[in-house]
């Protein structure tokens, strides 16, 4: 069983972790992946622009980035800017938990080897994303 601890930086309202730990072992299922941990960080736009930074060299703050700290076993951390989820929620209409729960899922996809940096990979991880989403409903 994966050790998925959640770490709240910033409030996410009547979110719980339960919500987060579901999403990414539907993936690790999905994607048949062992992982031993995989935490996830909640955070501002501060710190994830100062990580983008820090760590990516990217001077701009984005919505998730997936860190992969060790490949054997996996372990990983998936660190979350819930004011940059906040804004798309509103954006695409849907809830912080729905948005927060794509974005952890989209972190936990490209654990999984899934990239997005082109138009047609990007589309096909969408397709993934919606189906994982779809299924985290029932």
């Amino acid at each position: 069983m994966t050790h998925i601890p959640v770490r709240f930086e910033i409030r996410t309202g009547p979110i719980g972790a339960d919500v987060l730990q579901r999403g990414v072992q539907r993936v690790l299922r999905g994607e048949n992946m062992e992982a031993e941990a995989i935490s996830i960080a909640l955070v501002d736009d501060a710190t994830i622009l100062a990580i983008n930074r820090e760590f990516l060299g990217h001077d701009y703050s984005t919505d998730v980035i997936t860190f992969p700290l060790e490949t054997e076993p996996l372990d990983a951390e998936i660190v979350i800017s819930v004011e940059t989820a906040r804004r798309q929620a509103r954006e695409y209409k849907v809830s912080l938990r729905e948005e927060l729960l794509r974005l952890v899922i989209h972190g936990t996809l490209h654990l999984a080897g899934w990239r997005d940096s082109s138009g047609p990979d990007r589309k096909k991880m969408k397709a993934r994303e919606d189906y994982y989403l779809e299924e985290l409903r029932k």
